[in-house]
């Protein structure tokens, strides 16, 4: 008889491919009461091909619980797009709310937060994969879950998590239809509840220039936001600290970020934004494969505030000036700056200088140099 087990996002043994898959646990809703959260996937390069989806949605039942304690009801599970969208039919899905206890974490989740409770959902291609689904590198959100929140104050439903293995325990799948997929969770532990979004991004991008990879990323709006830090990573799975860039704080205006990172080949970014009060949520992931070359010029931070740093990599000696002019025109940091054939860093002081727009340029025509930036105070 065969048995379907509890499986994470699976697929073809043709179409696997290692860590090529980022999942997501975020909130879509949140109220005093309630919170509804949502699991969405994406391949991080090429196309990942699955018939069959799993997710383990670690939960604080002292703050919160499933809408619905019955395994056989799918109350509070949104589940629609693989019932109707993929054809996948309610014959081989199946939800456990609470279905373990003191569950053991593989990997273990790293913001200090304890998990009692799991709810799990599954539900499958019983065909053998004949409605077969694949996954681009844009999310598709899979799943939505509700859960009710029972405590006053935020984060009133407490903390989710979204467990990264086949089971708690790591167990292996044992039905041939299936292939467990290594894939990167990309959204750490997050807060549910009434207004837990301190931060809301609207782009977030990576883009190749002559001097390394310029990350980008918009904020729509703020709120008690400290600072972000920058990571990259090889493989998708270790993170290396880049930079800390200071946050805007509390802001309802739009604000555009930038850091260099000068590492060149095949890399994975994401962004850790850290609020006031510690708590810290992650991006989402992206992929760059950049080469350095010619002569050009790169700015970081972006904001800034005491310090700018100004890197040239040039295929030449070049003796020029380096000079910021405020909104008005006027000159108001001067550097003379030589250059060699290679990576050349020079850095302004803007100690000083108050909140607001700038340009930075050279006196060399042959550097391409009038770019903007902003000081924040």
């Amino acid at each position: 008889m065969k048995t379907i087990l509890f499986f994470l996002l699976a697929c073809s043994t043709s179409g696997l491919l290692a860590q090529n898959v980022a999942v997501d646990l975020f909130q879509k809703a949140g109220t005093s009461n309630t919170a509804q959260v949502g699991v969405r996937a994406r391949a991080i390069s090429g196309t990942v091909d699955y018939i069959g989806v799993t997710f383990y949605i670690m939960y604080q039942s002292a703050n919160a619980a499933p809408q619905s304690t019955n395994m056989n009801s799918i109350t509070g599970v949104d589940d629609s797009k693989m019932v109707t969208t993929f054809n996948w039919g309610s014959s081989s899905r199946f939800t456990n709310p609470a279905q373990i206890i003191s569950p053991a974490f593989d990997p273990a989740p790293t913001g200090g937060q304890t998990y009692d409770s799991r709810y799990v959902y599954g539900n499958s291609d019983g065909s053998g994969g004949t409605y077969k689904q694949t996954l681009t590198t844009t999310w598709d959100t899979l799943l939505y879950v509700t859960l009710n929140t029972l405590q006053s104050i935020y984060p009133q439903g407490g903390y989710a998590y979204l467990q990264s293995t086949s089971d708690a325990g790591g167990a292996a799948l044992t039905d041939p239809s299936f292939a467990n997929i290594s894939y990167v969770d990309s959204s750490g532990e997050v807060p549910l509840g009434f207004n837990t979004v301190s931060v809301s991004f609207s782009n977030f991008e990576a883009n190749c220039t002559n001097n390394g990879t310029l990350v980008s990323w918009t904020t729509e709006s703020e709120s008690n936001s400290d600072y972000f830090e920058l990571q990259h990573s090889t493989n998708g799975t270790d993170w290396t600290s880049v930079a800390t860039i200071k946050a805007a704080g509390n802001s309802a205006t739009t604000h555009t970020y930038q850091q260099l990172d000068q590492n060149e080949g095949a890399m994975y970014y994401r962004i850790k934004q850290v609020d006031l009060d510690g708590r810290f949520i992650y991006t989402n992931i992206i992929r760059t494969n950049c080469e350095s070359n010619k002569m050009d010029m790169a700015i970081y931070p972006v904001p800034a505030q005491n310090i700018l740093n100004v890197i040239i990599r040039s295929d030449k000696s070049l003796k020029t000036e380096l000079f910021i002019v405020d909104g008005v025109g006027k000159i108001v940091r001067k550097i003379e700056a030589n250059l060699t054939n290679g990576s050349n860093t020079f850095q302004f002081n803007l100690n000083g200088l108050s909140t607001g727009e700038y340009i930075i340029r050279s006196s060399a025509n042959a550097i391409e140099l009038n770019k903007k930036f902003n000081i924040i105070r």
